[in-house]
């Protein structure tokens, strides 16, 4: 009886044991779990590539990519991923800002934990590539090295007038430019871009010497026979300037006397180049300048080729824009057509002269009905004698002279001015017509309408006034006219109000019995007292037509 009191039952022992035994299995397994939960664990970043606008890296179970965004400087762009990358469907910018944003969906069996979705967001820009260096000296026979702030990938260049592509196969800071091993010197157009992906910016000028002996060298631009009134001129050269000059600066004056000063200022960028940025339009159309130089240069032509060494260089201003003279000499009422123009250009200084390599569309209209004589000198655009009298007239009336009307280096800057100020033409427009046919007749047209019509006389057979229309270049109330007569004798005549338009050719007052058919020996004769009437109703610039018999 008492052995049996101190029996266990079988088992009551070792299921305990079981039961622990069993707790740690699961404790174990649910630790595995929660490793394997942990290595697989969706994780995604967005991180910033230069090769991109971004980098999306992901880790774990597989996330579900709803979307891709991005947006450059607040606009939408397409986006598309590659390999990881967030790439734009078109080309971008250099330097400019970008987001990309990126929607993925988490797994079921996670997503009441950590939510549906998630978004990654990036802000970064696009990359950009400096020139670091504006002036090459290169070895004689190699290509031109240019070196960028950071690796690019597509690379412009633009020599003699043409522009040529490079892809390189993988993107370096340093780039041969093919084609400019065989020129002494030069200028290039440069722009790089780091990513194929980018457009490529506006391009960096990059000026090129060989290494070479003591005679300096330099680079101009822009082109020194076509100046704009504002144009800043470079010069570039293959010694510092500091080490070349010694702190002495080159001059620029016009050649022709009375001339306007130029005006403007000198400076060096960089220690091979100096910079002349006018104050104010100095290089204006056609006048012709003189730059001289402390020391000798020599000057790099547009073909690569060096110019003689000299002390002088030739400058001139742009070829004469016609169209846009005619615009203004309209606007300031010196033509018989006016200008109506389809956008209206700023009554300053700076506006104006961009008018004049730019001008405004418009058309012009006849300011009255005229004879076709008249009207088919007109010729927009193209140089023309009605445009001619009327530079006359204008510079007669500002007090330049106009012996050469066109060329006149007072002319362009007067007539800005005058726009500016309003300053209008205070005659009305004359216009003188000479029928040679029977009985000869002399029409005076004021502001479209015929004010005076008197018989006249012409030259005769021999001395024959000239047919054509020529401008009134010279004027005299009262003058001795000179010369010899068909029988050889010799005239030394007062002759009273003279309006030369040819030569010795003039319409005046002369006392004949009769008038209306050749008498003069070339001038263009009328009785004195009607002459004393179209005098003071013409002027210099005034057109007188010849038309034949």
């Amino acid at each position: 009886m008492a052995s049996a009191r101190h029996t266990r039952p079988k088992g009551t022992h070792h299921g305990r044991k079981a039961v622990a035994v069993t707790g740690g299995v699961v404790g174990g397994l649910l630790i595995a779990a929660g490793v394997v939960i942990a290595m697989n664990w969706p994780k995604a970043s967005l991180s910033a590539s230069y090769a991109s606008l971004g980098k999306l890296t992901t880790s774990g179970v597989h996330e579900v990519i709803l979307s891709v965004a991005g947006d450059a400087n607040n606009k939408p762009i397409q986006v598309e991923l590659k390999n990881g990358q967030l790439l734009p469907t078109k080309n971008l910018p250099t330097g400019v800002t970008t987001k990309v944003t990126v929607t993925l969906q988490r797994p079921t069996w996670i997503a009441w934990l950590a939510g549906k979705t998630q978004t990654l967001t990036l802000q970064s820009a696009t990359p950009r590539a400096k020139l670091l260096d504006p002036v090459a000296i290169a070895s004689s026979g190699q290509s031109v090295q240019s070196d960028f702030s950071n690796p690019v990938s597509v690379v412009s260049y633009s020599y003699r007038s043409t522009t040529r592509y490079l892809k390189l196969g993988k993107a370096s800071t340093h780039v041969d430019i093919p084609g400019s091993s065989n020129t002494a010197a030069g200028s290039l157009k440069v722009a790089a871009a780091p990513d194929p992906w980018e457009t490529l910016p506006a391009a960096s000028n990059m000026v090129f010497f060989r290494q070479s002996g003591s005679t300096p060298e330099a680079v101009i631009s822009p082109d020194l026979t076509s100046l704009a009134p504002k144009s800043t001129i470079t010069m570039t050269f293959s010694q510092p300037v500091a080490k070349l000059f010694g702190g002495k600066l080159p001059t620029i004056d016009p050649v022709i006397q009375g001339a306007n000063p130029v005006k403007g200022s000198w400076h060096e960028p960089t220690q091979y180049t100096l910079t002349f940025t006018p104050t104010t339009g100095d290089f204006w159309p056609s006048e012709n300048f003189t730059l001289t130089t402390p020391v000798p240069i020599a000057v790099v032509s547009p073909t690569g080729a060096l110019g003689v060494t000299g002390t002088t260089i030739a400058m001139s201003g742009a070829p004469m824009p016609m169209l846009r003279l005619q615009q203004l000499l309209a606007q300031l009422n010196y033509l018989p057509v006016s200008f109506n123009s389809t956008s209206s250009v700023a009554n300053t200084e700076s506006a104006q002269l961009a008018a004049m390599q730019t001008p405004p569309q418009g058309t012009f209209a006849w300011r009255w009905t005229m004879p076709t004589q008249l009207t088919s000198l007109w010729s927009p655009g193209n140089s023309n004698v009605i445009t001619n009298g009327a530079v006359m007239a204008f510079e007669d009336f500002n007090g330049l002279g106009y012996n050469n009307p066109l060329s006149n280096p007072l002319l362009w800057p007067t007539l800005i001015n005058d726009v500016i100020a309003h300053k209008v033409d205070p005659h009305p427009y004359a216009w003188i017509q000479v029928q040679k046919a029977l009985p000869e007749t002399l029409n005076l047209w004021v502001n479209g309408s015929v004010v005076l019509t008197s018989p006249t006389n012409t030259g005769i057979a021999g001395l024959a006034t000239t047919n054509g229309t020529f401008p009134i270049y010279l004027r005299f109330k009262q003058d001795y006219m000179s010369g010899t007569n068909p029988n050889g004798t010799h005239y030394h005549d007062l002759v009273h109000w003279i309006n030369y338009f040819l030569g010795s050719e003039a319409v005046h007052g002369f006392v004949r019995a009769s008038y209306g058919f050749p008498q003069s020996l070339g001038c263009v004769e009328l009785p004195v007292s009607t002459a004393a009437v179209v005098y003071p109703q013409v002027h210099i610039g005034t057109l007188v037509t010849v038309l034949p018999s």
